[in-house]
Protein backbone atom coordinates (compact mmCIF):
# COMPACT_ATOMS: atom_id res chain seq x y z
CA UNK A 1 0.00 0.00 0.00
CA UNK A 2 2.91 2.49 0.73
CA UNK A 3 4.11 1.33 -2.70
CA UNK A 4 1.28 2.30 -4.36
CA UNK A 5 1.03 5.63 -2.45
CA UNK A 6 4.85 6.36 -3.59
CA UNK A 7 4.06 5.61 -6.74
CA UNK A 8 0.96 8.59 -7.16
CA UNK A 9 3.62 11.49 -6.12
CA UNK A 10 6.30 10.26 -9.26
CA UNK A 11 6.10 12.10 -12.20
CA UNK A 12 5.85 15.94 -13.22
CA UNK A 13 2.35 16.29 -12.79
CA UNK A 14 2.80 15.34 -9.34
CA UNK A 15 5.76 17.62 -8.63
CA UNK A 16 3.70 20.79 -10.09
CA UNK A 17 1.15 19.72 -7.55
CA UNK A 18 3.58 19.88 -4.74
CA UNK A 19 4.56 23.30 -6.34
CA UNK A 20 1.20 24.30 -5.84
CA UNK A 21 0.54 22.35 -2.62
CA UNK A 22 3.90 24.18 -0.48
CA UNK A 23 2.40 27.73 -2.62
CA UNK A 24 -1.32 27.27 -0.93
CA UNK A 25 0.23 26.47 2.15
CA UNK A 26 2.20 29.73 2.45
CA UNK A 27 -0.38 31.92 1.25
CA UNK A 28 -2.93 30.34 3.41
CA UNK A 29 -0.01 30.80 6.64
CA UNK A 30 0.24 34.19 5.26
CA UNK A 31 -3.54 34.86 5.65
CA UNK A 32 -3.91 33.53 8.79
CA UNK A 33 -1.02 35.26 10.06
CA UNK A 34 -2.78 38.43 9.19
CA UNK A 35 -6.13 37.68 10.50
CA UNK A 36 -4.22 36.78 13.99
CA UNK A 37 -2.93 40.48 13.44
CA UNK A 38 -5.95 42.00 13.04
CA UNK A 39 -7.84 39.91 15.41
CA UNK A 40 -4.76 40.50 18.46
CA UNK A 41 -4.60 44.59 17.53
CA UNK A 42 -7.89 45.50 16.56
CA UNK A 43 -10.50 43.41 17.60
CA UNK A 44 -13.14 40.55 16.49
CA UNK A 45 -15.57 42.99 15.89
CA UNK A 46 -12.88 44.69 13.21
CA UNK A 47 -12.08 41.94 11.33
CA UNK A 48 -16.05 41.32 10.62
CA UNK A 49 -16.27 44.52 9.11
CA UNK A 50 -12.84 43.60 6.96
CA UNK A 51 -14.56 40.54 6.33
CA UNK A 52 -18.17 42.10 5.10
CA UNK A 53 -15.82 44.46 2.65
CA UNK A 54 -14.23 42.04 1.61
CA UNK A 55 -16.64 39.84 0.41
CA UNK A 56 -18.42 42.73 -0.88
CA UNK A 57 -15.01 43.72 -3.40
CA UNK A 58 -15.03 40.31 -4.04
CA UNK A 59 -18.57 40.00 -5.19
CA UNK A 60 -17.94 43.46 -7.45
CA UNK A 61 -14.37 41.48 -9.01
CA UNK A 62 -16.13 38.41 -9.62
CA UNK A 63 -19.43 40.08 -11.56
CA UNK A 64 -17.42 42.98 -13.61
CA UNK A 65 -14.57 39.87 -13.97
CA UNK A 66 -17.74 38.97 -16.51
CA UNK A 67 -16.08 35.31 -16.37
CA UNK A 68 -13.03 36.44 -18.60
CA UNK A 69 -10.06 35.14 -16.06
CA UNK A 70 -11.61 31.59 -15.67
CA UNK A 71 -12.28 31.64 -19.45
CA UNK A 72 -8.47 32.31 -20.06
CA UNK A 73 -7.03 29.13 -18.34
CA UNK A 74 -9.25 27.12 -20.99
CA UNK A 75 -8.03 29.58 -23.83
CA UNK A 76 -4.25 29.77 -22.72
CA UNK A 77 -4.14 25.83 -22.55
CA UNK A 78 -5.95 24.96 -25.62
CA UNK A 79 -3.40 25.10 -28.64
CA UNK A 80 -6.35 24.77 -31.11
CA UNK A 81 -7.16 28.36 -29.53
CA UNK A 82 -3.84 29.84 -28.78
CA UNK A 83 -2.44 29.43 -32.10
CA UNK A 84 -5.08 30.79 -34.26
CA UNK A 85 -6.33 33.73 -32.03
CA UNK A 86 -4.89 36.58 -30.05
CA UNK A 87 -7.07 36.89 -27.38
CA UNK A 88 -5.48 39.00 -25.01
CA UNK A 89 -6.26 42.80 -26.29
CA UNK A 90 -9.89 41.84 -26.48
CA UNK A 91 -9.78 40.80 -22.97
CA UNK A 92 -8.05 43.44 -21.40
CA UNK A 93 -10.21 45.75 -23.04
CA UNK A 94 -13.40 44.21 -21.64
CA UNK A 95 -12.11 43.81 -18.45
CA UNK A 96 -10.23 47.61 -18.11
CA UNK A 97 -14.20 48.76 -18.77
CA UNK A 98 -15.90 46.73 -16.80
CA UNK A 99 -13.71 47.06 -13.86
CA UNK A 100 -13.79 51.24 -13.76
CA UNK A 101 -17.93 50.52 -14.08
CA UNK A 102 -17.62 48.45 -10.94
CA UNK A 103 -15.43 50.55 -9.39
CA UNK A 104 -18.34 53.50 -9.81
CA UNK A 105 -20.82 51.97 -9.04
CA UNK A 106 -19.39 50.20 -5.68
CA UNK A 107 -18.10 53.72 -4.79
CA UNK A 108 -21.66 54.75 -5.14
CA UNK A 109 -23.55 52.51 -3.32
CA UNK A 110 -20.57 52.85 -0.86
CA UNK A 111 -23.06 54.88 1.58
CA UNK A 112 -26.38 52.55 1.28
CA UNK A 113 -23.81 49.44 1.90
CA UNK A 114 -22.76 50.91 5.26
CA UNK A 115 -25.98 51.67 6.14
CA UNK A 116 -27.45 48.35 5.20
CA UNK A 117 -25.58 47.15 7.89
CA UNK A 118 -25.77 49.93 10.03
CA UNK A 119 -22.52 50.53 10.14
CA UNK A 120 -21.20 54.15 9.53
CA UNK A 121 -17.07 52.49 9.92
CA UNK A 122 -18.38 50.44 7.30
CA UNK A 123 -18.81 53.40 4.26
CA UNK A 124 -14.68 54.15 4.53
CA UNK A 125 -14.01 50.22 4.03
CA UNK A 126 -16.16 50.31 0.56
CA UNK A 127 -14.98 53.51 -0.70
CA UNK A 128 -11.35 51.86 -0.15
CA UNK A 129 -12.76 48.44 -2.00
CA UNK A 130 -14.38 50.77 -5.21
CA UNK A 131 -10.40 52.13 -5.67
CA UNK A 132 -8.83 48.99 -5.60
CA UNK A 133 -11.11 46.89 -7.45
CA UNK A 134 -9.99 47.17 -11.03
CA UNK A 135 -6.30 46.49 -10.09
CA UNK A 136 -7.98 43.65 -8.49
CA UNK A 137 -9.75 42.39 -11.82
CA UNK A 138 -6.38 42.54 -13.26
CA UNK A 139 -4.39 40.97 -11.44
CA UNK A 140 -6.40 38.03 -11.48
CA UNK A 141 -6.40 38.01 -15.33
CA UNK A 142 -2.82 38.26 -15.22
CA UNK A 143 -2.47 35.40 -12.90
CA UNK A 144 -5.10 33.04 -14.24
CA UNK A 145 -2.92 33.36 -17.55
CA UNK A 146 0.11 32.57 -15.51
CA UNK A 147 -1.90 29.35 -14.08
CA UNK A 148 -3.15 28.40 -18.02
CA UNK A 149 -0.18 28.75 -19.09
CA UNK A 150 1.60 26.21 -16.94
CA UNK A 151 3.44 29.00 -14.65
CA UNK A 152 2.33 27.66 -10.86
CA UNK A 153 4.86 29.44 -8.89
CA UNK A 154 4.75 33.05 -10.41
CA UNK A 155 1.01 31.97 -10.19
CA UNK A 156 0.82 31.31 -6.60
CA UNK A 157 2.74 33.69 -5.60
CA UNK A 158 0.12 36.57 -7.29
CA UNK A 159 -2.50 34.88 -5.92
CA UNK A 160 -1.92 33.56 -2.91
CA UNK A 161 1.49 34.93 -0.97
CA UNK A 162 1.86 38.73 -1.96
CA UNK A 163 -1.81 40.09 -1.41
CA UNK A 164 -1.85 38.90 1.99
CA UNK A 165 2.11 39.03 3.16
CA UNK A 166 2.28 43.38 1.74
CA UNK A 167 -1.19 43.32 4.36
CA UNK A 168 0.08 42.15 6.79
CA UNK A 169 3.51 44.29 6.70
CA UNK A 170 1.79 47.10 6.27
CA UNK A 171 -0.99 46.64 9.33
CA UNK A 172 2.60 46.10 11.49
CA UNK A 173 4.05 49.23 10.17
CA UNK A 174 1.36 51.38 10.52
CA UNK A 175 0.46 50.15 14.02
CA UNK A 176 3.69 50.01 15.48
CA UNK A 177 5.78 52.70 14.15
CA UNK A 178 3.02 55.38 13.04
CA UNK A 179 0.50 55.04 16.01
CA UNK A 180 -2.61 54.37 13.47
CA UNK A 181 -5.66 52.89 15.45
CA UNK A 182 -8.31 53.64 12.96
CA UNK A 183 -9.19 49.84 11.94
CA UNK A 184 -9.84 51.02 8.25
CA UNK A 185 -6.00 50.64 7.86
CA UNK A 186 -7.16 46.80 7.57
CA UNK A 187 -8.68 46.74 4.04
CA UNK A 188 -6.08 49.74 3.23
CA UNK A 189 -3.52 47.31 4.01
CA UNK A 190 -4.93 44.77 1.96
CA UNK A 191 -5.80 47.23 -1.05
CA UNK A 192 -1.78 48.35 -1.41
CA UNK A 193 -1.06 44.52 -1.26
CA UNK A 194 -3.37 43.68 -4.52
CA UNK A 195 -1.97 46.87 -6.12
CA UNK A 196 1.98 45.55 -5.49
CA UNK A 197 1.02 41.87 -6.71
CA UNK A 198 -0.92 43.59 -9.91
CA UNK A 199 2.54 45.39 -10.86
CA UNK A 200 4.52 42.31 -9.86
CA UNK A 201 2.32 40.65 -12.61
CA UNK A 202 2.32 43.34 -15.64
CA UNK A 203 6.40 42.06 -15.42
CA UNK A 204 6.00 38.24 -15.52
CA UNK A 205 3.25 38.32 -18.28
CA UNK A 206 5.44 37.80 -21.41
CA UNK A 207 4.53 39.48 -24.40
CA UNK A 208 4.10 37.94 -27.12
CA UNK A 209 4.23 38.41 -31.03
CA UNK A 210 0.67 38.11 -31.77
CA UNK A 211 0.64 40.08 -34.90
CA UNK A 212 0.00 37.63 -37.44
CA UNK A 213 -3.08 35.76 -35.18
CA UNK A 214 -6.69 36.92 -35.65
CA UNK A 215 -8.68 38.56 -33.26
CA UNK A 216 -10.68 37.01 -31.09
CA UNK A 217 -13.78 38.36 -31.03
CA UNK A 218 -16.14 39.44 -27.84
CA UNK A 219 -18.72 37.42 -29.02
CA UNK A 220 -16.31 34.00 -28.89
CA UNK A 221 -14.80 35.12 -25.44
CA UNK A 222 -18.01 35.72 -24.00
CA UNK A 223 -19.45 31.86 -25.34
CA UNK A 224 -16.68 30.38 -22.81
CA UNK A 225 -16.48 33.07 -19.70
CA UNK A 226 -20.16 33.73 -19.08
CA UNK A 227 -21.39 30.03 -18.04
CA UNK A 228 -18.36 30.41 -16.49
CA UNK A 229 -18.98 33.88 -14.66
CA UNK A 230 -22.52 31.62 -13.49
CA UNK A 231 -20.60 28.69 -12.22
CA UNK A 232 -17.95 31.30 -10.27
CA UNK A 233 -20.92 33.78 -9.06
CA UNK A 234 -22.74 30.80 -7.65
CA UNK A 235 -20.02 28.77 -5.73
CA UNK A 236 -18.98 32.09 -4.35
CA UNK A 237 -22.38 32.72 -3.12
CA UNK A 238 -22.50 29.44 -1.61
CA UNK A 239 -18.99 30.13 -0.36
CA UNK A 240 -19.92 34.31 1.24
CA UNK A 241 -23.81 34.24 1.43
CA UNK A 242 -23.48 33.64 5.10
CA UNK A 243 -21.11 36.32 5.93
CA UNK A 244 -23.22 38.77 4.17
CA UNK A 245 -26.10 37.17 6.02
CA UNK A 246 -24.71 37.22 9.15
CA UNK A 247 -23.82 40.52 9.32
CA UNK A 248 -27.30 41.61 9.15
CA UNK A 249 -28.55 39.27 11.26
CA UNK A 250 -25.91 39.10 14.04
CA UNK A 251 -23.06 41.61 15.31
CA UNK A 252 -19.91 41.90 13.61
CA UNK A 253 -18.15 39.85 16.11
CA UNK A 254 -20.29 36.43 14.88
CA UNK A 255 -19.06 37.50 11.77
CA UNK A 256 -15.52 37.47 12.43
CA UNK A 257 -15.72 34.03 14.33
CA UNK A 258 -17.58 33.04 11.18
CA UNK A 259 -15.43 34.58 8.61
CA UNK A 260 -12.59 32.48 10.39
CA UNK A 261 -14.15 28.99 10.85
CA UNK A 262 -14.48 29.31 7.23
CA UNK A 263 -10.92 29.78 6.26
CA UNK A 264 -9.56 27.04 8.61
CA UNK A 265 -12.01 24.62 7.32
CA UNK A 266 -10.21 25.59 3.35
CA UNK A 267 -7.04 24.29 4.82
CA UNK A 268 -8.76 21.06 4.21
CA UNK A 269 -8.95 21.33 0.86
CA UNK A 270 -5.65 22.53 -0.09
CA UNK A 271 -4.83 19.82 -1.71
CA UNK A 272 -8.28 20.13 -3.95
CA UNK A 273 -7.15 23.35 -4.54
CA UNK A 274 -3.76 22.81 -4.96
CA UNK A 275 -4.16 19.92 -7.52
CA UNK A 276 -6.81 21.59 -9.15
CA UNK A 277 -4.18 24.47 -10.15
CA UNK A 278 -2.46 22.12 -12.57
CA UNK A 279 -5.15 19.60 -13.61
CA UNK A 280 -7.71 22.17 -14.89
CA UNK A 281 -4.94 23.71 -17.85
CA UNK A 282 -3.65 19.64 -18.52
CA UNK A 283 -6.85 18.27 -18.31
CA UNK A 284 -8.09 20.85 -21.57
CA UNK A 285 -5.05 20.40 -23.46
CA UNK A 286 -4.84 16.08 -23.38
CA UNK A 287 -9.07 16.48 -24.16
CA UNK A 288 -8.28 18.94 -27.17
CA UNK A 289 -5.53 16.80 -28.21
CA UNK A 290 -8.15 13.83 -27.99
CA UNK A 291 -5.84 11.93 -25.32
CA UNK A 292 -8.79 10.84 -23.42
CA UNK A 293 -6.99 7.52 -21.93
CA UNK A 294 -4.60 9.89 -20.87
CA UNK A 295 -6.54 12.08 -19.34
CA UNK A 296 -8.42 9.61 -17.35
CA UNK A 297 -4.95 8.23 -15.82
CA UNK A 298 -4.34 12.01 -14.56
CA UNK A 299 -7.54 11.78 -13.06
CA UNK A 300 -7.65 8.78 -11.34
CA UNK A 301 -4.12 9.92 -10.16
CA UNK A 302 -5.02 13.12 -8.88
CA UNK A 303 -8.50 11.95 -7.00
CA UNK A 304 -5.97 9.61 -5.27
CA UNK A 305 -3.69 12.37 -3.85
CA UNK A 306 -6.38 14.10 -3.13
CA UNK A 307 -7.78 11.65 -0.20
CA UNK A 308 -4.27 10.82 0.54
CA UNK A 309 -3.67 14.38 1.68
CA UNK A 310 -7.02 15.79 2.56
CA UNK A 311 -8.52 13.46 4.96
CA UNK A 312 -5.88 13.43 7.82
CA UNK A 313 -6.19 17.34 7.76
CA UNK A 314 -9.97 16.75 8.26
CA UNK A 315 -9.71 14.28 11.52
CA UNK A 316 -6.80 16.74 12.82
CA UNK A 317 -8.74 19.73 12.71
CA UNK A 318 -12.21 17.95 13.78
CA UNK A 319 -10.91 16.95 17.22
CA UNK A 320 -8.71 19.84 17.53
CA UNK A 321 -11.29 22.26 16.69
CA UNK A 322 -10.83 24.51 19.91
CA UNK A 323 -7.28 24.57 20.17
CA UNK A 324 -6.88 25.70 16.44
CA UNK A 325 -9.55 28.30 17.14
CA UNK A 326 -8.05 29.21 20.04
CA UNK A 327 -5.23 30.45 18.04
CA UNK A 328 -7.18 33.45 16.94
CA UNK A 329 -8.22 34.68 20.70
CA UNK A 330 -10.76 33.40 23.10
CA UNK A 331 -13.69 35.23 20.79
CA UNK A 332 -13.56 32.69 18.35
CA UNK A 333 -13.80 29.49 20.59
CA UNK A 334 -17.74 29.49 20.18
CA UNK A 335 -17.25 28.55 16.14
CA UNK A 336 -16.05 24.93 17.61
CA UNK A 337 -19.89 23.63 16.46
CA UNK A 338 -19.92 25.27 13.04
CA UNK A 339 -15.86 24.30 12.03
CA UNK A 340 -16.89 20.71 13.22
CA UNK A 341 -20.19 20.72 10.66
CA UNK A 342 -18.19 22.51 7.99
CA UNK A 343 -15.38 20.14 7.65
CA UNK A 344 -17.27 17.45 7.64
CA UNK A 345 -18.72 18.69 3.94
CA UNK A 346 -14.98 19.48 3.30
CA UNK A 347 -14.49 15.57 3.71
CA UNK A 348 -17.16 15.21 1.34
CA UNK A 349 -15.78 17.33 -1.55
CA UNK A 350 -12.47 15.36 -1.28
CA UNK A 351 -13.91 12.15 -1.50
CA UNK A 352 -15.76 14.29 -4.32
CA UNK A 353 -12.42 14.45 -6.37
CA UNK A 354 -11.89 17.70 -9.32
CA UNK A 355 -15.19 16.57 -11.04
CA UNK A 356 -16.15 20.47 -11.28
CA UNK A 357 -12.60 21.30 -12.96
CA UNK A 358 -13.23 18.34 -15.41
CA UNK A 359 -16.52 19.57 -16.66
CA UNK A 360 -15.61 23.37 -17.15
CA UNK A 361 -12.52 21.67 -18.95
CA UNK A 362 -14.43 19.53 -21.29
CA UNK A 363 -16.92 21.29 -22.60
CA UNK A 364 -19.33 20.51 -19.97
CA UNK A 365 -19.31 23.84 -18.28
CA UNK A 366 -22.93 24.90 -19.04
CA UNK A 367 -23.66 21.98 -17.26
CA UNK A 368 -21.79 22.88 -14.32
CA UNK A 369 -23.16 26.04 -14.08
CA UNK A 370 -26.88 24.70 -13.62
CA UNK A 371 -25.46 22.59 -11.10
CA UNK A 372 -24.06 25.31 -9.19
CA UNK A 373 -27.35 27.28 -9.77
CA UNK A 374 -28.90 24.79 -7.87
CA UNK A 375 -26.78 24.29 -5.21
CA UNK A 376 -26.53 28.41 -5.27
CA UNK A 377 -30.82 28.37 -4.59
CA UNK A 378 -29.95 26.07 -1.74
CA UNK A 379 -27.44 27.89 -0.03
CA UNK A 380 -29.44 31.07 -0.04
CA UNK A 381 -32.89 29.73 1.05
CA UNK A 382 -31.18 27.56 3.80
CA UNK A 383 -29.25 30.66 4.98
CA UNK A 384 -32.63 32.74 4.98
CA UNK A 385 -34.03 29.95 7.12
CA UNK A 386 -31.51 28.78 9.55
CA UNK A 387 -29.10 31.97 10.44
CA UNK A 388 -31.92 34.08 11.81
CA UNK A 389 -32.57 30.71 14.44
CA UNK A 390 -29.45 29.21 14.92
CA UNK A 391 -26.39 31.86 13.84
CA UNK A 392 -23.16 30.49 12.76
CA UNK A 393 -24.39 27.15 13.37
CA UNK A 394 -27.40 27.50 10.23
CA UNK A 395 -24.44 29.52 8.19
CA UNK A 396 -22.41 26.63 8.78
CA UNK A 397 -25.43 23.65 7.94
CA UNK A 398 -26.25 25.80 4.83
CA UNK A 399 -22.79 25.87 3.35
CA UNK A 400 -22.23 21.88 4.11
CA UNK A 401 -25.19 21.44 2.54
CA UNK A 402 -24.95 23.33 -0.51
CA UNK A 403 -21.25 21.66 -0.80
CA UNK A 404 -22.28 18.48 -0.51
CA UNK A 405 -25.47 18.61 -3.25
CA UNK A 406 -22.61 20.23 -6.05
CA UNK A 407 -19.81 17.97 -5.64
CA UNK A 408 -22.48 14.63 -5.36
CA UNK A 409 -24.26 15.89 -8.70
CA UNK A 410 -21.01 16.62 -10.56
CA UNK A 411 -19.43 13.56 -9.77
CA UNK A 412 -22.68 11.17 -10.96
CA UNK A 413 -22.63 13.47 -14.32
CA UNK A 414 -19.23 12.96 -14.98
CA UNK A 415 -19.40 9.70 -14.45
CA UNK A 416 -22.56 8.87 -16.62
CA UNK A 417 -21.47 11.35 -19.29
CA UNK A 418 -17.40 10.99 -19.51
CA UNK A 419 -17.12 7.30 -17.79
CA UNK A 420 -14.98 8.96 -15.40
CA UNK A 421 -15.05 8.18 -11.91
CA UNK A 422 -13.59 11.38 -9.92
CA UNK A 423 -14.70 9.89 -6.89
CA UNK A 424 -11.94 7.81 -4.32
CA UNK A 425 -12.79 4.54 -2.81
CA UNK A 426 -10.16 3.83 -0.52
CA UNK A 427 -11.59 0.33 0.21
CA UNK A 428 -11.44 -0.86 -3.10
CA UNK A 429 -7.85 0.98 -3.21
CA UNK A 430 -6.49 -1.13 -0.55
CA UNK A 431 -8.29 -4.14 -1.87
CA UNK A 432 -6.69 -3.60 -5.89
CA UNK A 433 -3.03 -3.28 -3.94
CA UNK A 434 -4.15 -6.80 -1.95
CA UNK A 435 -4.58 -8.58 -5.49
Amino acid sequence: MFQKIKDIFKGEFAKKTIFSFVLKILGLALSYAFIVIVSRYFGAESYGRFSIAFTVLNVFALVFALGIPDATIKIVSDQSINSKFHFRKTSMSLLILSAIVGSLILYALSGVLSDFYKDESLKRYFIISAISLTPLILLRLNFETLRGKKEIIRFGFLSHIIPFFAASIIVLIAFYYFNVIEDSIIISAYALGVVIAFVLSIFWIKKADNSKLKKYSAKQLMHYSFPMLATSSFIFIMGWTDTLMLGYYNDKVDVGVYNVVIRIARIAIIAITSINLVLAPKISELYGNSQLDEMKQLITKSTKLIFIITVPLVIVIMVANKLVLSIFGEEFLIGGTALIIVMMSQLFNAISGSSGQVMNMTGNHKKLRNFTIYSGILNISLNFLLIPLYGIIGAAIATASSIIVLNLSSAIFVKRKLGIVTYFNPFLFIKNKKK
